[in-house]
C-alpha cells in the first residue's frame, strides 16, 4: 500500500516538472496576490491596478508578458486547492527578503482602495505564515504600505 503511494506521487511529481506546473515563482506569486484581490468579494480597478502594478514592478514584465503571467494566473487559480503548493515554491526557492517583497505586494494591493477588510487581513497572515515570514517582518511591512511607518 504504501508503495503505491509512493509510487502516486513520484509520478504526480514527475508529471508536474515535465509540464512546468508549479514550477514558476512568478506563477506562484501571482495566484498569491490574485488571490488577495478575490479575497474580500470584490474586484475593484484599483486593486487590479495595483495587483499588474506589482507584478510589472517584482519580475520586471513587459506587458506581453503581464497578459500571458495575468491568464496563466486565472487558470492556475481556478484549479488550486489550497496555497501549499504556491508557497512550496516560494519557499524552495527565495529569500527571507524576497518573501518580505511578496509580502509587500499583498499589503500594496490589500491598501489600493483604501479599505482593509478583515478578509485581506488575515490571508495575508495565512500567507506570511506559510512564507515563514516572521511577525516583526509582517507588521513592519503592514505599517509601511499604510503609510505609518
Amino acid at each position: 500500500m504504501i508503495k503505491k503511494l509512493v509510487n502516486w506521487f513520484e509520478e504526480v511529481t514527475r508529471q508536474d516538472a515535465e509540464s512546468g506546473q508549479d514550477s514558476s515563482r512568478e506563477v506562484a506569486t501571482a495566484v498569491l496576490l490574485y488571490e488577495l484581490m478575490r479575497a474580500d468579494g470584490e474586484l475593484n480597478v484599483q486593486e487590479e491596478e495595483a495587483y499588474e502594478q506589482v507584478l510589472r514592478t517584482h519580475f520586471s514584465l513587459d506587458e506581453s508578458q503581464l497578459s500571458d503571467l495575468l491568464v496563466l494566473t486565472k487558470n492556475k487559480a481556478a484549479e488550486a486547492v489550497d496555497f501549499s503548493q504556491f508557497t512550496r515554491v516560494i519557499n524552495d526557492g527565495s529569500s527571507l527578503g524576497q518573501k518580505r517583497g511578496i509580502i509587500d505586494g499583498l499589503w500594496k494591493i490589500a491598501y489600493a482602495d483604501d479599505v482593509l477588510d478583515p478578509e485581506e487581513e488575515h490571508l495575508i497572515r495565512r500567507i506570511a505564515d506559510l512564507l515563514y515570514v516572521p511577525h516583526s517582518l509582517f507588521i513592519q511591512s503592514k505599517l509601511a504600505a499604510s503609510g505609518q511607518l
